[in-house]
Formats: C-alpha cells, sequence, structure tokens
C-alpha cells in the first residue's frame, strides 16, 4: 500500500531531518562506529544513506523514461542489482564518497540534498524517472524507496551509536504499509514488537524463528531483497 504523495513527501523529510538530529548530536568520533553491515562504519553507512536520496535529483534532471512503470516492490527484485558485484559497488562507493569529507560536512551534504529534493519531487510526484538500473518509476513510488533506505539504515546507525532509535512516525507507516499494508498493528503485535522491531526483523537486521516467519506470511508481508 503507497500512500500518496504528499505523506510520503512527508516522510522523507521528517526522517532526514530525524538522521541529521541524530547524528549531530554525537561526537564526530562516533562515527567510525562499525555498523551491523560491516565493513562500513557509522559514517560510511550514513554516506550510503545520503547518495541514496540524492540520486533523486539527477533522475528528475534527466528526461522522463517511457513506461510502463514498475511498481516499488519490483524495485527490489532479486536480479543482478543485488549480486555480489553490485553491493560491493555500494560499499566501495560510499566509503570513498565518506573519506573526503569530514562528519559535520557529510551531515551538511545530506541536508541540502533532502531539502532539495522535498521541494523538487512536490512539484511533479506522478512523473516517470529511470533508477540507476534502468527501470522506469513513478516518483512517488521511488520516493518510497528512499523512505525505506533512510528508516533501515536509521535503525542501524542509531544501534551502533547505542542511541534510542530516531525512527519517525512518518517513515514508518510508509515502509510499514510496503511491508504488510494494513497488516502492520497485527504483525507488531504477533510479533510483540514496536515499530523499530518490526523493521528490524522485516529486514533482516534481526533474526525471525520460524514460527515467526511463519506468521508473517501468513499477514502477507512483503519480502523485499536488500543488498
Amino acid at each position: 500500500m503507497i500512500p500518496a504523495a504528499p505523506a510520503v513527501n512527508a516522510a522523507l523529510a521528517a526522517e532526514a531531518a530525524a538522521l541529521v538530529a541524530g547524528l549531530r548530536a554525537v561526537p564526530e568520533a562516533d562515527l567510525d562506529r562499525p555498523t551491523c553491515c560491516p565493513p562500513w562504519t557509522v559514517r560510511d553507512e550514513f554516506a550510503h544513506a545520503a547518495i541514496a536520496v540524492s540520486r533523486t535529483l539527477d533522475m528528475l534532471d534527466a528526461a522522463p523514461p517511457p513506461g510502463p512503470p514498475v511498481d516499488t516492490a519490483r524495485y527490489y527484485a532479486p536480479d543482478h542489482r543485488f549480486a555480489p558485484q553490485a553491493d560491493q559497488a555500494r560499499v566501495d562507493l560510499a566509503a570513498q564518497f565518506a573519506a573526503a569529507r569530514s562528519g559535520p560536512e557529510l551531515i551538511g551534504w545530506f541536508e541540502q540534498q533532502a531539502e532539495q529534493v522535498a521541494g523538487r519531487v512536490a512539484a511533479s510526484p506522478e512523473r516517470l524517472v529511470a533508477t540507476r538500473h534502468g527501470d522506469p518509476m513513478r516518483l512517488t513510488d521511488f520516493q518510497v524507496t528512499r523512505v525505506v533506505e533512510l528508516a533501515v539504515h536509521g535503525l542501524d546507525l542509531a544501534d551502533a551509536l547505542g542511541v534510542a532509535p530516531w525512527l519517525t512516525a512518518e517513515a514508518a507507516a510508509v515502509v510499514e504499509g510496503l511491508l504488510f499494508g494494513l497488516g502492520a498493528p497485527a504483525a507488531r503485535a504477533a510479533l510483540g514488537v514496536d515499530a523499530a522491531g518490526l523493521l528490524r526483523r522485516a529486514t533482516g537486521r534481526v533474526a525471525l524463528t520460524g514460527t515467526e516467519r511463519e506468521r508473517l506470511d501468513e499477514l502477507g508481508v512483503t519480502w523485499l531483497t536488500l543488498g
């Protein structure tokens, strides 16, 4: 279930602001802590999420591709885009990008990029854009994937920093809607977790028991292939 464009855009803006505030609240040295996505540090994984959000601007600068568009779930198809070579390219790009900037510079760059994205996507939410994997997508559907990036990686970063997750209600609703449709409350109840706990489990951050996975399958979860 994909929310209307204003809700997706609001979620992206809210989660970006929460991420910026969370990282600015810690000493810069803490950005070199390891994360659950080795070999990335906090700085590296944040750079990956920042680059992911900034891609929207390049896509909007290009001409709209021919359709028909793929939906958001299809963006996470288990094909070449998540092959070992593609994953290694993501790792290397993020690490190189982060190494060239101080923590404050990286945070400031992301803040500027997120603000530009928010302003530009509001003007044409229905236009088609071409992803770097060659998929044509409706802009709002693609922005849902950017909310996923910020929400899921934000959980990783908060865990690595040893602070409470800053996951916003707006972003949680968008990601839960993608994964569970209207079944997110039932999924949280079945696992006895909050929104952050549910997203950690549904994206492989916390291992599921066989019983938990069966219950989520019964509820109709959409499993995403993630790098």
